[in-house]
């Protein structure tokens, strides 16, 4: 009796655990994704597809920025199994992945661009990225000179510009964002942003910094375009070179603030963390980030189909188990 009683209290404790804790009654091994807040939104709502699909424990995927993430992720072949960029690795950071013993394998899952917001309340205006230039770093030329950035007001830069003070609320060094956002100045006179505060650097929370835009007259924020396209309906966004962000205009690259979106996953072993490669696929299908793709609504910009192709037939060619 006392047995029966026994193999009851047991298997009524293995229904507690399962139902407590699903992902690790029969011990498998979660996911782990890292990297940039910008697509993070997309790995997440991947993640959930893929535990749905495949009935694996949903990753976990964390929102540490871009370059934060790439240093877990070439730190150790223990560490995340995937890393999500908003840049692409740099010539030092393959370097770091190889001494570490890590293979990995790189995926463009989509397409972004930087937006300059202002709220719908101020007076619109538009830039050229010289002028942005201008605004946004440390140091200027002048003649053959490099200078402290001398601008005070929007006005000082060109005379058809606001005569309000410079305000401008953007990534982080951090932020993988910060370094496209430097890449694509391409200033003369070095990689780096003023800290006299006309330039605010911001936590990577996008929603911060449009209540701070909507709330401060005058502000300029700077957002991924997903995010601004889910707030239009109270943001402006600035013209660039005349051209203003749109899906169109990043695909075709006419938008000079765009940029593509990455994801890299550990190729090492993949005999025993066949999650990888699943994890690749979906997130390459064209279910994903085709046309119609459920990412779609979420703000990524799709590439072409060709490309699509492309990047799914890589995940799918990664060893299989």
């Amino acid at each position: 009796m006392n047995t029966k009683k026994n193999k009851l209290k047991t298997i009524g404790l293995w229904g507690i655990l399962f139902l407590l804790f699903p992902q690790n009654v029969y011990g498998a091994t979660m996911l782990r994704i890292v990297g940039s807040s910008a697509v993070f939104p997309f790995a997440a709502t991947v993640a959930e597809h893929f535990s749905y699909k495949t009935h694996e424990p949903i990753p976990l995927v964390e929102a540490v920025g871009t370059g934060a993430g790439i240093k877990l992720f070439c730190g150790s072949r223990k560490g995340p199994d995937g890393v999500i960029a908003s840049r692409p690795l740099t010539l030092k950071e393959e370097e770091k992945c190889r001494k570490n013993g890590i293979t990995f394998e790189k995926f463009v899952i989509g397409q972004d661009g930087l937006v300059l917001i202002q709220s719908n309340q101020d007076l619109p205006f538009s830039l050229s990225l010289k002028d942005l230039d201008q605004v946004l770093s440390e140091k200027i030329q002048q003649g053959n000179k490099c200078v402290k950035n001398p601008y005070k007001t929007w006005k000082d830069i060109q005379e058809h510009l606001p005569p309000y003070p410079i305000r401008v609320l953007g990534p982080a060094p951090n932020s993988g964002t910060y370094d496209i956002l430097v890449e694509k100045l391409e200033s003369a006179c070095g990689p780096f942003l003023r800290h006299d505060g006309a330039y605010i650097e911001a936590a990577a929370n996008e929603n911060l910094i449009v209540q701070k835009v909507l709330n401060a007259p005058n502000t300029i924020g700077i957002v991924t375009f997903s995010f601004y396209d889910q707030n239009r309906a109270r943001l402006d966004a600035l013209a660039l070179n005349d051209i203003l962000p749109s899906l169109p205009s990043i695909q075709d690259g006419t938008y000079l603030l765009s940029r593509p979106l990455y994801l890299y996953v550990k190729t090492n072993q993949l005999e025993s963390h066949p999650a990888r490669r699943a994890y690749a696929l979906e997130f390459t299908s064209p279910e994903a980030i085709g046309e119609a793709g459920y990412l779609n609504p979420k703000g990524l910009i799709p590439l072409s189909p060709n490309e699509q192709k492309e990047m799914h037939d890589r995940a799918d060619s990664l060893e299989r188990n």
